[in-house]
């Protein structure tokens, strides 16, 4: 089983460059209810990526890396902290990132694609401290508990642009990237990187998948909003769209069903984000922490993308309970070295990790995360997503 761990730069890098072209997955929704505050994740990719748990333990002492431009920028303004909370979650790029993560606190940070991001560039003339965009989620599960406390504490920072590690020596920049925040309490918040400029919505609601930018996501799912399964009889408007509406509504047996026709099946971030708002439009108030869970379940269950030709499949998928403090993970599929697919066992599921039971104030060599600055001279190339033209690994 060797060779399941072990895909090439380049496939890592086309993997990045067809998903850029052709438009990608990863879907993330919020079971948004009093006493229910339950998250739910996909993670779509062309190749391997964040199989790894890493976690941050309490005291841990970190730096920003912040790879480019770190000869101009002055050490003494780039971001450092020490971590106050515990957290737990998936990281990608060596084990050096956190894509996915939940702190003791019950704040949870996401990391998800978002092609056409550009970010901002370093400013001398801006005297806040600096940090890489690519640290924030380690940055934020390490200090805050709630969203408004993290939304607060990033305005506070200067924003600039990063690489990440793909193999040693080699980086990778303008891997396009936007982050959600949610919190126990219910909050959210979105933060994109647009024309250079960091631009963060709060009270941002439950859904995020990729491009184009929430604003478009937004008010593109809100034609959908009259999908309701307790309609009392035809939807004139999805009438007009869907394929002899008449007949499929009048003898349908399930009137509920029927009054969700229309709602969109393809798996392009548009048509899941509104699919997800037509779900979470329709589900009941759950009436057990497990019904909840069950609504998460059935949310990354059509959401995700199945091994499809040319389409970025669902390699593992989160469930995240902010009130009780457990991240569960299910492992799917991940590619071997010869490009096949290894299937998890379907009867596996998800595995719990109780973060109340967790020791983070002794810290686990074979879990233990901390940003640190990347030396210049382990720095042996940088490459652009943008500027690299290679085949797409899915092919």
């Amino acid at each position: 089983m060797k060779k399941i761990n072990k895909l090439g730069f380049g496939a890592l890098i086309a993997g990045l460059l067809s998903m850029e072209n052709q438009g990608i997955a990863c879907s993330d929704v919020f079971i948004n209810k009093p006493g229910y505050h339950i998250e739910a994740r996909t993670l779509d990719f062309l190749v391997n990526l964040a199989f790894d748990n890493r976690a941050g333990f309490i005291g841990a002492k970190n730096k920003t890396d912040v790879v480019l431009d770190a000869d101009k920028i002055p050490a003494e303004k780039l971001a450092t902290w020490e971590n106050k909370y515990g957290y737990f979650g998936r990281a990608a790029f060596k084990g050096s990132r956190i894509i996915d993560g939940m702190n003791t606190q019950g704040l949870s940070v996401a990391i998800l694609y978002l092609p056409g991001s550009k970010f901002p560039v370093y400013d001398s003339k801006d005297q806040r401290k600096v940090l890489s965009i690519y640290d924030i989620a380690s940055f934020l599960l390490g200090q805050v508990a709630t969203v408004a406390e993290g939304v607060h504490l990033l305005r506070s920072y200067q924003l600039v642009q990063s690489a990440a590690q793909t193999e040693n020596g080699v980086f990778v920049k303008d891997i396009p990237i936007h982050y959600v925040m949610r919190d126990k309490t219910g909050d959210s918040a979105v933060v994109e990187f647009i024309d250079g400029k960091v631009k963060i919505y709060e009270k941002a609601g439950d859904i995020i998948t990729n491009s184009p930018p929430f604003d478009w996501q937004l008010k593109n799912a809100s034609h959908y909003d009259s999908l309701l399964a307790t309609n009392t009889g035809p939807n004139e408007e999805f009438s007009k769209t869907v394929y002899d509406y008449n007949e499929i509504y009048d003898t349908a047996a399930h009137k509920g069903e029927a009054n969700l026709l229309g709602t969109l099946g393809d798996f392009t971030p548009p048509s899941r984000f509104a699919r997800a708002r037509v779900l979470l439009n329709n589900f009941p108030e759950p009436s057990s922490r497990d019904v909840a869970l069950a609504q998460a379940n059935a949310l990354n269950s059509s959401l995700s993308v199945p091994p499809l030709k040319g389409a970025a499949l669902t390699l593992w998928s989160t469930i995240k309970d902010l009130d009780e403090g457990v991240y569960y993970t299910n492992d799917i599929v991940r590619f071997q070295g010869d490009r096949s697919l290894f299937a998890y066992s379907i009867i596996t599921g998800y595995t719990p990790y109780d973060l109340k039971n967790m020791n983070f104030t002794v810290s686990d060599p074979d879990l233990a995360l901390s940003v640190q600055p990347t030396p210049s001279d382990q720095v042996k190339k940088i490459l652009s997503v943008d500027s690299i033209k290679l085949t797409s690994a899915g092919e």
